[in-house]
């Protein structure tokens, strides 16, 4: 029964329900299809007394994925449960996401099932394959190496060097405001992020603002002390939303935000050079941004 080293292949559903593939069993990966580069459809228009068409739009297709699986037991019983289990997690009607694990690097996508496990002709009593066939809507790859990875937007300005002076209102550290942090995006497209922002004390009017593009979001308002503001801008799930220590309900903040303000991304091409900024309590912001690169391909 052929295999494939050093590449497994796992499918999560959304009840938590998974099933690896692999080299070692009970559940073997044969092969796998789909997983490069993705189609480019390109859309155009044929431009009356002139020869050739005038493109329109591009937009890369949706991904169809099929994975070669077998498995193998020592009784005819222990197979049969084997191929119920998979048909089970591996379910028309469950949504889910597929993970795929090359050597030590790990990625996912979103997926659905167009065809589940039936056993091919070739089975036996011991031994069962078939291939499984999955489509993804958006068809880039999520980097879970780097998933998620968090980096702080303002940072603290340490006070403690020597020879140490102690006086009066003396403070051992305090936020170092309007600092320019140069973010590398170094996946295949442009992201979402995740901007947190905590107030510790009076902030007014805060806002992130990439200093190149001059794209910015921001808020119009004042926020005391404790009050956490949150911005995601990624695709499919951009909102933003504040809550103070006096209520424990979030509240909607696309009421309250500048004009001007755009869900803007990560660039992956150009260094993204962010920075946040107030008109009045900078110095009182401590912010963090994460993201998730996207791949084209595994």
């Amino acid at each position: 029964m052929a295999s494939l080293p050093n590449v497994e292949i796992s499918y999560k559903n959304t009840l938590n329900q998974e099933i690896k593939m692999d080299r070692f069993g009970p559940f073997y990966l044969q092969s796998y299809e789909g997983f490069g580069s993705p189609d480019n459809e390109i859309n155009s228009q044929k431009i009356f007394g002139r020869t050739g068409q005038r493109k329109t739009s591009s937009s890369l297709t949706y991904r169809d994925m099929t994975i070669g699986l077998a498995i193998k037991e020592a009784t005819y019983e222990s197979l049969k449960s084997k191929e119920h289990q998979v048909m089970a997690i591996i379910n028309p009607e469950l949504a889910g996401t597929l993970f795929i694990r090359v050597s030590e690097n790990l990625y996912s996508i979103d997926a659905e099932l167009l065809k589940g496990y039936e056993g091919s002709k070739d089975s036996s009593s011991s031994t069962s394959s078939s291939t499984l066939q999955f489509r993804a809507l958006d068809p880039e790859w999520r980097d879970e190496n780097v998933r998620n990875k968090s980096i702080p937007l303002s940072s603290n300005d340490n006070k403690m060097k020597f020879p140490l002076a102690i006086t009066t209102d003396f403070a051992f550290a305090t936020i170092a405001p309007g600092q320019i942090v140069k973010i590398l995006n170094k996946g295949d497209f442009a992201v979402g992020f995740e901007l947190t922002i905590q107030c510790n004390a009076e902030v007014k009017n805060p806002r992130i603002y990439n200093v190149i593009t001059q794209e910015f979001f921001g808020w119009n308002g004042t926020f005391d002390a404790g009050t956490v503001i949150f911005l995601s801008t990624i695709h499919g799930e951009k909102k933003t939303w504040y809550q103070d220590d006096t209520d424990p309900e979030a509240t909607n903040a696309m009421g309250i935000r500048m004009s001007g303000s755009s869900f803007f991304a990560l660039d992956n091409i150009e260094p993204n050079n962010l920075v946040i900024q107030a008109d009045v309590g900078e110095e009182n912001i401590l912010a963090t941004i994460s993201y998730t690169p996207l791949v084209i391909g595994v």
